[in-house]
């Protein structure tokens, strides 16, 4: 009797040992993954942030400032810093991250609604400053479109692998080329890329090609990098006037950031963020999801661990000149699609 009952004790201790470390087992994967806030809301007065990137080694967003021509970081706990000022920065607009050479590209524009904004910049100035990631310092700065006539605003930045950065500029029909040793050179002009108000916006760059957006238009266009001249619309059913942001997905598909609240307003603009999946390498397109966003202005977004993130940029109180007082928070929200 006393064997058996020592059988049947050894038995449950060996169960509840199982048992215990099947549970441990299936409770690790969740106690140890990450989790990534919904909203990090972050307070500067009268920042109004245009442009960000993801620090992925320092754990931080970048963002940029219209309304001040500072880059700053933001945690999660919605601490904003200043990471970077020079005295040429007016409005400091598209920014982006070079981690592998320690920088951060940021171009420098001015739309006439900064504090720093003047009569001799407002509508002219494409610069683009450089600075170390590590330290903040200024490596560099170019005046982008030096000798090139007519107006002028640097937009967004599309970075290649080897350190080429591709920019756009709102005012002038061009796509500017910068190589890794800062030479500057027009990658494209053409006159397709022209209009009234805002025209070329984000861009990205993905193997020889970029895809690039027509603010006013909501049209996307796919530039092949040896020949450029041979660009082509992309196919898509639907038009996004308000287009702003462009960034890939780790899955391939492309998101678009519309907003119909700056400038003005653009006609027929949605506040909305679209995922976008092509067949074809981009000869075509087609919409697969959104999400409404509302009245914020949001401008441009930046993939983090996986999720998408978009920036609430409130510019609309900016270039409100009926504004008398200015945003003190601001938001950077994950994007679900269901």
């Amino acid at each position: 009797m006393n064997k058996i009952k020592m059988n049947i004790n050894l038995l449950f201790l060996i169960t509840a040992v199982v048992l215990l470390g099947a549970s441990s087992y299936s409770n690790a994967p969740e106690a140890m993954s990450p989790t990534t806030p919904d909203v990090v809301s972050f307070k500067k007065a009268g920042l109004y942030p245009e442009g960000i990137d993801w620090d992925a080694d320092r754990k931080r967003f970048m963002v940029t400032s219209i309304g001040q021509g500072l880059v700053g970081t933001v945690t999660d706990d919605g601490t904003y810093t200043v990471f970077a000022q020079d005295h040429r920065l007016v409005s400091a607009v598209g920014i982006r991250i070079d981690a592998a050479r320690d920088r951060v590209l940021v171009c420098n524009s001015d739309p006439g609604a900064s504090k720093s904004s003047s009569p001799e910049t407002t509508g002219i100035l494409a610069g683009l400053a450089v600075f170390q990631l590590s330290t903040g310092n200024l490596v560099k700065y170019l005046n982008l479109a030096e000798g090139i006539e007519g107006g002028h605003f640097c937009n967004d930045i599309a970075l290649a692998k080897d350190g080429t950065a591709y920019i756009t500029d709102s005012f002038s029909p061009i796509i500017y080329k910068v190589d890794p040793n800062y030479n500057v050179s027009v990658l494209i002009g053409n006159e397709r890329f022209g209009g009234e108000g805002f025209n070329l916006n984000g861009i990205v760059v993905k193997d020889d090609y970029l895809l690039v957006a027509k603010f006013n238009e909501g049209l996307l266009f796919k530039v092949p990098l040896d020949k450029p001249e041979t660009f082509t619309q992309v196919n898509i059913k639907d038009t996004f006037p308000g287009a702003d942001g462009l960034l890939w997905t780790s899955d391939g598909s492309l998101i678009v950031i519309g907003n119909a609240q700056i400038h003005g307003g653009t006609p027929g603009a949605t506040d909305k963020t679209y995922k976008l999946s092509s067949a074809d390498n981009w000869v075509s397109a087609e919409v697969v999801n959104t999400v409404d966003a509302g009245t914020v202005a949001q401008t441009t977004g930046v993939v983090r661990d996986g999720e998408i993130y978009v920036l609430y940029s409130m510019l609309q109180v900016l270039f409100n000149p009926e504004t008398e007082t200015h945003v003190e928070e601001f938001e950077i929200v994950k994007q679900n699609f269901n």
